[in-house]
């Protein structure tokens, strides 16, 4: 299912003008992203990403469930160069998370911010280092869910224009009513393409 659902994207992707598709694993997880850079399909300013994410957790990268469904996820990001900080860009989203797990469905809308950084590195490509921390209250948090919290920090490198080799770390919370959860907390290697 879910190689008929990358395949799908990667086939699709140049019809809406992707930005960016993403495949990360591990040796138990595996997930997919899309993101759609808005200011190359209308009149959005550029920037500005709508995006899905697709998540198969397994229950050996959390140590409080055991039967993690997928965690889907769609996204609106906008994110810009900060001025005079050369080589960094600066994003503000917002999500919409869904899963369940042990019987109990959970939903949440979480903010937050992701940064990217050029390293200023000597090196025959060029390096990236980035990260993402997003938060949903128990106000933004649905159906059996209390709280979201998820944690990324990634090093890219670039070795041809627009294909990059990631190393990551993420750990996702999705903490119920009466428990802290921990969805998925696991370091990744996948590939990312821009377009």
């Amino acid at each position: 299912m879910l190689k008929k659902l990358i395949l799908c994207a990667l086939i699709s992707s140049g019809a809406f003008a992707a930005h960016q598709i993403e495949a990360n694993v591990n040796s138990r997880d595996v997930e997919g992203a899309i993101r759609l850079d808005m200011g190359r399909m209308g009149n959005a300013i550029e920037g500005t990403y709508i995006g899905a994410r697709f998540l198969n957790g397994d229950n050996n990268n959390s140590t409080t469930i055991i039967n993690p469904k997928p965690l889907m996820e769609v996204s609106f990001l906008v994110q810009r160069p900060v001025r005079g900080v050369q080589g960094l860009n600066l994003g503000l989203g917002v999500k919409g998370e869904y899963t369940t797990f042990d019987g109990n469905s959970y939903a949440a809308i979480p903010l937050g911010i992701e940064a990217e950084l050029l390293l200023p590195l000597n090196t025959p490509f060029p390096f990236y280092l980035g990260g993402a921390f997003y938060y949903a209250p128990s106000v933004l948090s649905f159906k059996d869910g209390d709280a979201y919290w998820e944690n990324r920090i990634h090093l890219d490198m670039e070795p041809i224009d627009n294909g990059r080799i990631e190393v990551g770390y993420r750990k996702i919370n999705t903490d119920l009513k009466n428990q802290n959860i921990t969805y998925n907390s696991a370091w990744y290697f996948g590939l990312r393409l821009d377009f």
